[in-house]
C-alpha cells in the first residue's frame, strides 16, 4: 500500500480525520503550539500521540511523506479499515448459523493482526473485537499481512474488553480461550453454538481476568522443546478446526 494513502499531515487534514474517526496515530514535533488543540483532542479520544525533537521528527517526515512535502508539524497515521460497533458485529452473527467471532485481547504486533484476520475471513468469522488501547491499529503492515482480508472483515475496537465479551454473551455466544493449561482439546466437540475464539497477545498470552470469562479453555498440542505457538498459528489453528467440525456436520 502506498505510504500516501497511509499518512495524512497538516492542521486541517489531522483535524477531520480525527473528527471522523480515522486516525490510528498522531506524530508531533515538539513545542508546536499551532497544533496543540488538535493534539489535546486527540489525547482526549485516546488516540496514541508521539513527540519528537525537529530532527527525529524531519527524518520521520522524509520516510513516510513524498519529497517536497511540508507537513506543518503534525502528521497522522490513519486507519486503513472501517471499524463496527460491537453491536453491528453482533447484528451481522444473527443472519449465520454458529457463527464465530474472533477476540483479541491485546494483539500488539500488526503482522500477527493482519494474519489473523485473513485466517478469519477465510474460514468464515464474521468478525474482530479488540480492544482501543495497547492493540495494533490497521496499518499498511497489517492490510498487507492480511493479503486484503481487513478490507472485508469487520472489525470492532472497544473501550472494555470484558464488558465486550459480556455482551457477546448474553447475545448467545460461547467464549473459548487458548491456554497451555486448558482441560480441553482444541479438537474437542464445543462449537457447536456461536462463538467466540480469544487469541491472547504475543507475550503475555490471555489476560486472566479475560481468562476467567471463558467458558472454555482449549489447549493444542506440542511436541517440540517451544511450548508455545505464534498468536496467528494458534488463531488458524483453531478457526480451522471450527470449520472442520461445520463441515463434518
Amino acid at each position: 500500500m502506498e505510504k500516501k494513502l497511509a499518512y495524512i499531515y497538516g492542521k486541517n487534514a489531522v483535524a477531520e480525520a480525527i473528527e471522523n474517526d480515522t486516525v490510528a496515530k498522531i506524530f508531533i514535533v515538539h513545542g508546536n503550539q499551532s497544533a496543540s488543540s488538535i493534539f489535546n483532542k486527540a489525547k482526549k479520544e485516546k488516540i496514541p500521540c508521539v513527540t519528537y525533537d525537529k530532527r527525529k521528527f524531519n527524518e520521520f517526515e522524509r520516510t513516510v511523506l513524498p519529497i517536497g512535502i511540508k507537513s506543518q508539524g503534525i502528521i497522522a497515521l490513519r486507519n486503513l479499515s472501517k471499524t463496527y460497533a460491537l453491536e453491528e458485529i453482533i447484528g451481522m452473527s444473527k443472519k449465520v448459523k454458529n457463527p464465530v467471532i474472533v477476540i483479541l485481547d491485546e494483539i500488539a504486533d500488526p503482522q500477527n493482526l493482519g494474519a489473523i484476520a485473513r485466517s478469519a475471513e477465510c474460514s468464515g468469522a464474521v468478525g474482530i473485537v479488540m480492544p482501543e488501547r495497547n492493540s495494533s491499529p490497521i496499518t499498511p503492515v497489517a492490510v498487507k499481512a492480511s493479503a486484503g482480508a481487513l478490507e472485508y472483515m469487520p472489525v470492532a475496537k472497544v473501550s472494555n474488553l470484558g464488558q465486550a465479551i459480556i455482551k457477546l454473551k448474553d447475545a448467545g455466544f460461547w467464549i473459548v480461550g487458548t491456554d497451555m493449561k486448558g482441560n480441553k482439546k482444541h479438537t474437542d466437540k464445543i462449537y457447536d453454538s456461536p462463538i467466540g475464539v480469544v487469541i491472547g497477545s504475543e507475550g503475555k498470552g490471555i489476560r486472566p481476568a479475560i481468562l476467567k470469562q471463558c467458558d472454555h479453555l482449549v489447549k493444542i498440542p506440542m511436541l517440540g522443546k517451544i511450548t508455545s505457538l505464534n498468536a496467528s498459528v494458534s488463531a488458524g489453528v483453531i478457526l480451522y478446526e471450527i470449520l472442520r467440525q461445520k463441515l463434518d456436520n
